[in-house]
């Protein structure tokens, strides 16, 4: 970690009674830092706001926080954001503390430079073991409740792959493990339904601006065995083509294509 800033003060430790820590009692988004300018960064604010208020969160104020992460961003020319914020530590059990307010942790992180060097050649992808549960309380939520996201990562070291396709209880496809996921379908680009499962990303949510005709349907695996070509993304790794799915060799040429769109846009956010 290169910089943490904790309530305002340059510090890396937090409240032993924080509700983040005690019961994941927030949300947090994670950004890309290029030439010193937090990539979308209206998205990310906005995420962050409308996140809190849905959990009902005192939320920072939006104008404030866009100078505050653009002041820290300014002092690195390639990294990784990621802002926390939770409910206002105190309360008794589940209950919040009268006080209504909010704790925030602002982190800069090295940027995994990885990402840009197996760009070219694609990432490979298998099937997690594991599903996800239906949750339309938190629906599309970056929420702090990530234990099904920790379960899977631990899985995916126990087998020979850079990512894992993961489906709910229902055996709906829904994402990989930290990124949304993209399937080039009868010549047409389509993505999971994510009202019920999942994280409706800033990447997810740029690229349906970017390519208005893309399907957001309910995908099974099946019609993902049929895909052409498949991408991953997320805010940080942009968009990952992928080059195999299980035992399938995949094309690409059509992700690379949405890469280079999506990055010509990078640099006019």
């Amino acid at each position: 970690m290169q910089f943490c800033l904790v309530n305002g003060i340059e510090q890396s430790h937090i409240d032993i009674e924080s509700r983040g820590f005690a019961y994941g009692d927030g949300l947090f988004t994670t950004a890309k830092i290029l030439k010193g300018q937090v990539q979308y960064l209206t998205s990310h604010v906005e995420r962050l706001v409308l996140g809190c208020k849905q959990l009902g969160i005192l939320a920072p104020h939006q104008q404030q926080l866009r100078y505050q992460l653009s002041d820290i961003a300014k002092n690195y020319s390639l990294a990784v954001l990621k802002v926390i914020i939770s409910a206002k530590s105190g309360g008794r059990g589940y209950a919040r503390s009268s006080s209504h307010g909010h704790d925030i942790v602002i982190m800069v992180h090295d940027y995994p430079m990885y990402y840009d060097e197996q760009a070219n050649s694609g990432f490979t992808l298998g099937l997690s073991a594991q599903q996800i549960g239906i949750n339309p309380m938190l629906s599309g939520l970056k929420h702090l409740n990530r234990l099904e996201q920790v379960l899977l990562r631990q899985e995916l070291t126990t087998v020979a792959v850079d990512e894992l396709v993961v489906t709910n209880v229902n055996g709906a496809v829904i994402e990989a493990i930290s990124a949304n996921l993209f399937c080039y379908i009868n010549q047409c680009w389509q993505t999971p339904n994510v009202t019920q499962s999942g994280v409706d990303g800033i990447m997810r949510q740029a690229i349906l601006r970017k390519i208005p005709e893309t399907k957001v349907a309910v995908l099974t695996l099946e019609n993902l065995k049929t895909a052409q070509s498949i991408f991953i993304c997320n805010s940080v790794m942009g968009v990952m083509p992928i080059s195999q799915f299980i035992d399938k060799k995949l094309s690409i040429e059509p992700a690379l294509l949405v890469r280079k769109i999506m990055l010509g846009e990078e640099y006019n956010v």
